[in-house]
């Protein structure tokens, strides 16, 4: 069977060689606590039988086993203000040209009303070998972004027609502003490819100036970028 191919390219020289975009398993803390049953006291017959917890159940194992998981290329302290405004700070201020906030008119009041959108410019382009779709989703089962209340917009994706991979942070507002501090190598959400087919990963460096010519694949439109030049690349 065919393999499907990411190629995944980055400036940054640090996140080359200390974080790369693999595809292999990243279990939560509280998964590898949890036992695979507990025992159970039956009253009646007086005898004690397993009881399988979440950890063998299929569905959940394999939703935290099969996905590439992307992490957080760096530190980020958000402020959350009470109007939905956001403003954020990362110790490298190239870090910080990769954030901005979502003006409440791109969702609508009826999405996500009481939240507010951040949207992450992954400083990852991918190209792929074909359209495979990807489905990206919140990594669920990890609670680095729950605990906060932090959800992540989910979407589908392939990377042979575009190449970015932004991501959307949906904070909830409260009555007093308050800060949410989110660590470097956080996991923010998974990539399922929505194929049988193996997928390889591979990373290579870039310049900024590469970087920028990936990303600029569309033609000069003010919406339906992506679709005018799917019509032309069919």
């Amino acid at each position: 069977m065919k393999k499907v191919k990411l190629d995944c390219y980055t400036f940054d020289k640090n996140l080359l060689t200390l974080q790369p975009i693999v595809n292999k398993v990243n279990n939560p803390s509280w998964w590898s606590k949890l036992k695979k049953y507990y025992e159970h006291f039956d009253v009646r017959s007086g005898i004690k039988t397993p009881v399988p917890t979440v950890k063998v159940c299929p569905g959940v194992a394999e939703y935290i086993r099969d996905p590439i998981h992307l992490k957080l290329w760096t530190d980020i302290i958000f402020k959350v203000k009470p109007d939905g405004r956001v403003t954020f700070v990362a110790p490298d201020f190239r870090q910080r040209q990769h954030m901005d906030t979502h003006a409440k008119e791109q969702t609508g009041k009826d999405l996500y009303p009481g939240r507010a959108t951040v949207k992450l410019a992954n400083p990852w382009v991918v190209k792929g070998s074909d359209r495979t779709r990807f489905m990206v989703t919140e990594n669920h089962y990890n609670e680095d972004l729950r605990q906060h209340g932090i959800m992540v917009s989910p979407g589908i994706i392939n990377f042979y027609d575009q190449h970015s991979l932004n991501l959307f942070l949906v904070f909830p507002l409260k009555d007093e502003e308050y800060q949410v501090e989110l660590k470097y190598g956080t996991v923010l959400a998974s990539l399922h490819a929505m194929t049988d087919k193996e997928v390889v990963v591979n990373n290579h460096y870039t310049t900024p100036d590469e970087y920028n010519d990936m990303q600029n694949m569309f033609p000069s439109t003010f919406f339906g970028r992506y679709y005018a030049k799917r019509k032309v690349t069919k």
